[in-house]
């Protein structure tokens, strides 16, 4: 490979920290395999003391192989990401394996046990299981105090459920994922002993995707690193988009503050995308303030080209989006060389739903929730089965307090449920005989939601006629959950049902995208031959494509609603920035001027990106 001036800058340096400020498509991979080529061959570096660290397995990987491919043989460089440098280390001062380390389905186990000893009067399920783990995870990885962090909703006092948590797993005799981090720092902190002996292996530090790193990998390289200080970063402030894993960006931007007479080089020119696509990006990302600046220039060849559109609904935006996937196709470029991106999995469903009609291939980069199995619509389809035959009891139990009708299981005597039966049973009972008239009328609400016929205004009917949306935001307040996100989960739905006549239909649709959802999940992995990509914009980082759409680039969406602070809507601008940055030669950036029945507002990036003159097309 022939190296720019600048690239080489960075090779060459040898002594003392420097941070490498690579754009998009930059080469940055290239750049740190070859300068641990240059020291280990052209400086007479001991392989031994060098330490490359990026945060997947893949990039790891990736990495080791360049460097053998050259190298021709393993002469003890160490790759890996943080999670696996630091196990290492682990294993050799305190024994643990590899069988030690808690699985995920464990680690909600014990905090569930732990939860219900502290709070036996609320509801954990596993979502909101989840999120505590992932806020837990936030506490560790920043360092922060427990006891200044909340969770939402509920009133949880973190920092004693984060003690009670550590505790059983100690006594479990485990390791927590995330606690290989934190137990590495204070195994430094604690034994300085120990921490001279691996700043005498690690001699030579790298650190690839640093604007990724949180506070306490950020401390324990800090710290394997002095006192020489020959820590080599390499990162793009403007693609730093995991604030919601612990990810600080404030990190690389002060990183000369921590140490004196840093060297710095910028790598400007993006090797990847063609001038309207960078012209374009560059447009959006210069409106953050908490960044460095840049010049970020194509060099590749081609003009490419950046078109902006706006559709009535996002029915109609993904129909065209599958038209012009067939259109590039036929032009030559192939479908795995195309891409669909979103803000969240959820706003996935739409497009996915229009490429199983169309029969339009597809893998997914993220593990896509089949949103018609998310809890909030066990109750909905309860309803549904009903009144199209379905009278079991198993079936009636999803939905018949949804909202609460004062039903009880025990009620329920038979294998099957007759209303008319249950209100005469019911109006038999002195304490309950007012039973039997609310079950008459909840018989005759049941009839008219069967004779509705379309599964459209059968589900509004529910949602409204039956109070449901009312029920799911009173729980949603009781049990500490999002209402919104839940409503527009329903929103969803519902509207997947509008084009179809029949419940029969639409559930017919349901199976397969279902089957095609299941299949595509067990293809997960895999390289994707001859299938478009349908990702979101988290999980598109890393990737390039000819061709790449962005889908609903409306105000809620992106920035996202929850994005009110100035510092989210920069995430959120970055976030954007990384989907724009995967196009090589095409970039498709398309809104919505309704979305589910409601107005949509077109995205303030996308006004950004109408300020790139002369190399946008509008359509």
């Amino acid at each position: 490979m022939n190296f720019s001036s600048d690239q080489l800058q960075a090779v060459h340096h040898t002594e003392g920290p420097c941070m490498v400020i690579a754009g998009p498509g930059a080469g940055k991979t290239a750049v740190v395999t070859e300068r641990v080529w240059y020291l280990t061959r052209e400086k007479g570096i001991d392989p031994e003391h060098i330490l490359v660290i990026t945060f997947t397995r893949a990039a790891a990987a990736e990495m080791e192989s360049r460097y053998l491919k050259r190298s021709g043989k393993k002469d003890g460089v160490t790759f890996g990401t943080f999670h696996s440098v630091f196990f290492q280390i682990l294993r050799q001062e305190y024994g643990f394996t590899a069988d030690g380390i808690l699985k995920d389905g464990e680690r909600l186990n014990l905090l569930s046990a732990v939860l219900r000893r502290l709070y036996p009067e609320l509801d954990f399920d596993a979502e909101i299981l989840n999120g505590l783990l992932a806020e837990i995870s936030r506490i560790k990885n920043n360092r922060l105090d427990p006891e200044k962090s909340t969770f939402s909703g509920k009133q949880i006092r973190l920092g004693e459920v984060i003690a009670r948590y550590e505790q059983e797993v100690e006594r479990s005799g485990r390791l927590d994922f995330d606690d290989m981090l934190v137990m590495t720092y204070r195994l430094f902190i604690k034994k300085p002993e120990v921490l001279k002996k691996w700043q005498e292996r690690y001699q030579y530090i790298m650190v690839d995707e640093f604007q990724d790193i949180n506070q306490v990998q950020a401390d324990t390289v800090y710290l394997i690193a002095r006192p020489r200080h020959n820590l080599f970063i390499v990162g793009d402030d403007d693609q730093s988009i995991y604030r919601f894993r612990g990810a600080r960006p404030e990190i690389m931007l002060e990183f000369a503050k921590n140490f004196k007479a840093v060297k710095t080089v910028k790598l400007e020119v993006n090797y990847r995308s063609e001038e309207a696509v960078v012209r374009a990006a560059g447009a959006v990302i210069r409106h953050n303030k908490a960044r460095y600046a840049k010049k970020i220039r194509a060099g590749k060849k081609g003009g490419g080209e950046v078109v902006i559109r706006r559709f009535r609904d996002e029915i109609e935006e993904c129909e065209e989006t599958a038209e012009l996937i067939r259109k590039t196709e036929k032009e030559g470029v192939p479908l795995d060389r195309i891409a669909v991106l979103v803000r969240t999995n959820h706003g996935a469903l739409q497009v996915l739903s229009t490429f199983v009609e169309r029969g339009i291939p597809f893998v997914t980069r993220d593990k896509v929730p089949n949103i018609f199995r998310h809890f909030v619509c066990r109750p909905l389809f309860g309803y549904l089965n009903y009144v199209t035959g379905i009278r079991t009891r198993e079936n009636f139990l999803k939905f018949m307090n949804c909202p609460n009708r004062y039903i009880r299981r025990e009620d329920l005597k038979l294998p099957t449920v007759d209303l008319q039966q249950l209100a005469s049973e019911l109006s038999k009972d002195p304490e309950r005989n007012w039973m039997g008239k609310r079950m008459q009328q909840f018989e005759a609400q049941l009839r008219l939601l069967a004779q509705l016929k379309s599964p459209f205004a059968m589900i509004n009917y529910v949602r409204k006629g039956l109070g449901y949306d009312a029920y799911v935001r009173e729980e949603a307040e009781n049990k500490g959950r999002d209402a919104e996100e839940l409503l527009n989960v329903l929103d969803a739905v519902q509207e997947s049902a509008r084009e179809y006549k029949t419940i029969s239909d639409w559930y017919a649709h349901i199976a397969a995208y279902t089957k095609k959802l299941d299949d595509t999940l067990r293809e997960r992995g895999e390289i994707p031959k001859g299938k478009v990509m349908v990702s979101t914009l988290h999980a598109s980082k890393g990737l390039e494509y000819d061709t790449v759409f962005i889908l609903d680039v409306n105000e809620r969406i992106l920035p996202h609603e929850k994005s009110t602070d100035a510092e989210s809507i920069e995430e959120e601008r970055r976030m954007f920035y990384v989907g724009m940055t995967r196009a090589i030669r095409k970039l498709h950036l398309f809104s919505v001027s309704e979305r589910y029945g409601k107005k949509m507002e077109e995205s303030r990036f996308m006004k950004e990106v109408r300020q790139s003159d002369r190399v946008v097309f509008f359509t």
